[in-house]
């Protein structure tokens, strides 16, 4: 028996459509197994998301950012500059809303900005860290072993905003040259 040009048409057109499909299957996988990453052009500004706080694409889209990258929700931007400097980002951090808690990191050495897949980097002063907390607590209960659907969502409905800004204190900045706002916590990092 004989098969019809359309029969043939239709057969054809599933035995080519199913790489395709594979390899949708297989991209989707790999994002969700290995995340999204990018890094952000200096020079350019940064348009930032929803999830971001009001005030934050202000804060990033300065002269002094050497460099920037995001990781799925997770946001990191260097900068380089002098106390003045620092003292004008930390006034204008301080003053953003939506944010679990305003924390200057005090970590020892120098900092480097550098994409995780960049083998090496620049030099920097501080960098300021930023993910939604409903994210965070996704990751969390997800490296627990949580896989209950319930407690997912309740989790991810956390509005607040993690958003951090982390100083080394071996670089050309000394700390007793900068103004800290009465509202953002000074901790010591690991």
């Amino acid at each position: 028996m004989k098969q019809s040009a359309k029969t043939k048409m239709k057969t054809n057109l599933r035995h080519s459509m199913l790489p395709a499909i594979i390899a949708c299957a297989i991209t989707l996988v790999a994002l969700n197994v290995f995340g999204l990453g990018s890094d952000y052009r200096n020079g350019e500004p940064v348009g930032g998301t929803s999830a971001w706080p009001q005030g934050l694409k202000e804060l990033v889209n300065t002269t002094n950012r050497v460099h920037g990258f995001f990781v799925n929700e997770e946001d990191i931007f260097f900068f380089s500059g002098n106390a003045t400097n620092l003292t004008g980002f930390l006034g204008d951090y301080s003053k953003i809303q939506g944010v679990e808690k305003h924390q200057l990191i005090l970590h020892e050495g120098t900092g480097e900005a550098k994409s995780p897949w960049e083998k090496s980097g620049q030099p920097c002063d501080w960098k300021i860290y930023g993910c939604p907390k409903g994210w965070l607590n996704l990751g969390k209960m997800s490296s627990q072993g949580t896989n209950s659907i319930e407690a997912m969502r309740e989790a991810a409905k956390d509005t607040n905003y993690v958003l951090e800004v982390h100083f080394w204190t071996g670089g050309k900045i000394a700390v007793d040259q900068l103004t800290i706002p009465k509202n953002v916590e000074v901790t010591k990092g690991k």
